[in-house]
């Protein structure tokens, strides 16, 4: 029948259904704006597809299917911090660590301004860091805690880069209150927060668990040390913000030394990705 009636008279039967698909998809979204029109156009004039529309009639209502492309997955590099492996062995370990990435995607872009701080900010207490023997990581503390801003203040009252809350920057032997606030003074309060980190490395003699006190609080620490007998920062008990407190300061230390090893997971994310099927309701089968 399709070799008798020819392909000028085929066509005659294709153009209307392919017309009325069309108008009725057009007020959403313009079909010939796709990227890949020219390869459903093309598909529409094959001989199985001319063979559906003259068997079948086509439904009026052509559906616009939308196709999202899964996330790229997130590097899993070796990463360490102050020495001590990211255990990325553990599931639990690795959820976090991609929950932390997912979460900065959307700030990737600011990357390049904290850079340009931690320019300015690094060379002043790197060397205040070597004089009281901290470990360089200890240098993304500040990023984490205070995205480097020097009047950044919490809620809480903690302030400075280092998030110094009043007591603790008085103890360390820092003026607070009145018009002066060493807190903002990036060398006082440098001082005074790796006075504080050596303290705590005295007492619990890791650093992953120094990170988790400066955070929690060694008193808090301390007491949950005693309730358990794991040592590990990874598999405590610990509040949310604890846990999570670590894999924020390996992040940045990610994103400030090594950010290309990331660039495909931190790229933005692909536009929505929209495909056409004509489909035929009686057969349940796309055309195209």
């Amino acid at each position: 029948m399709l070799k008798r009636v020819g392909f000028p008279l085929l066509m005659a039967f294709i153009r209307p259904a392919v017309t009325v698909a069309a108008k009725l998809i057009a007020p959403t979204l313009s079909l010939s704006a796709l990227p890949n029109f020219h390869l459903l156009k093309a598909s529409a004039v094959t001989q199985s597809d001319a063979t559906a529309l003259l068997n079948h009639r086509l439904d009026a209502s052509a559906v616009l299917k939308s196709v999202s492309l899964p996330l790229p997955e997130l590097p899993l590099l070796d990463v360490d911090f102050c020495g001590e492996c990211l255990p990325l062995d553990q599931t639990d370990v690795v959820d976090r660590w991609k929950h932390v990435f997912t979460l900065f995607r959307t700030h990737a872009s600011d990357i390049g301004n904290l850079r340009q701080r931690a320019d300015t900010f690094f060379p002043i207490i790197d060397p205040i860091l070597e004089k009281y023997d901290i470990p360089a990581d200890f240098r993304y503390v500040p990023l984490a805690e205070s995205a480097l801003r020097p009047k950044a203040v919490s809620r809480a009252g903690a302030a400075g880069y280092w998030q110094l809350m009043p007591g603790t920057a008085r103890s360390l032997g820092l003026k607070v209150g009145g018009r002066t606030d060493e807190r903002f003074n990036v060398q006082k309060a440098t001082e005074a927060a790796c006075r504080y980190l050596r303290s705590l490395y005295t007492q619990l003699g890791s650093w992953s668990l120094v990170a988790a006190a400066y955070n929690a609080g060694p008193g808090y620490l301390k007491n949950q040390l005693k309730r358990h007998e794991n040592r590990d920062y990874y598999q405590m008990n610990l509040p949310r913000e604890t846990r999570y407190y670590l894999y924020r300061i390996l992040l940045y230390k990610e994103m400030m030394s090594r950010p290309d090893d990331y660039s495909s997971f931190l790229s933005p994310a692909p536009v929505e990705q929209t495909a056409f099927r004509l489909v035929d309701r009686i057969g349940l089968r796309p055309i195209s």
